[in-house]
């Protein structure tokens, strides 16, 4: 039987972080690594972290992943499969889907911006569940949301 584990990727403002996902939502244990990230970080090392932290949780997929999500601080340009987080400057129109990529292979990559990412995690398991509409919010390091009209994730281009 095929792995039903997924790979989330988050890339914010201090951090990014890896983790498995199994069906009902929950975190492997062990899974979560984190390198950080920040203002200063530059391309290198950006994609190193990022390296690091796919391949330390595929180390704990002893048979692989379904599938990879990533989100991360906007804008997010899904389509190119590229990031320009405002507050990262060496990571503006930085290739994320491609250098992730690099690890996974060929497994289906899909990228989001992150606020999109906490609506549709909390519609799924959450404290939006059974609501139709709504609007996600993530304070962090940067503010960001998404919207849920009539039960869909509303995004846009970036």
């Amino acid at each position: 039987m095929t792995n039903q584990l997924v790979l989330a990727i988050d890339l914010g403002g201090t951090k990014v972080e890896a983790a498995l996902v199994s069906p009902d939502g929950s975190v492997v244990d062990g899974s979560r690594h984190r390198e950080p990230t920040g203002r200063d970080i530059s391309r290198d090392d950006l994609a190193t972290a990022i390296r690091s932290v796919v391949s330390s949780s595929l180390a704990d997929a002893a048979d692989g992943v379904m599938g990879v999500g990533i989100g991360s601080a906007g804008p997010v340009a899904s389509q190119l499969g590229e990031v320009s987080p405002l507050n990262m400057p060496g990571g503006w129109d930085f290739p994320i889907v491609a250098v992730g990529r690099e690890v996974v292979g060929d497994i289906p990559v899909s990228l989001q911006l992150d606020g999109l990412c906490i609506t549709l995690a909390e519609h799924w398991i959450g404290a939006l569940q059974g609501y139709r509409n709504a609007i996600g919010m993530v304070v962090s390091t940067g503010v960001g949301g998404g919207i849920l009209a009539d039960g869909r994730l509303v995004g846009g281009k970036t």
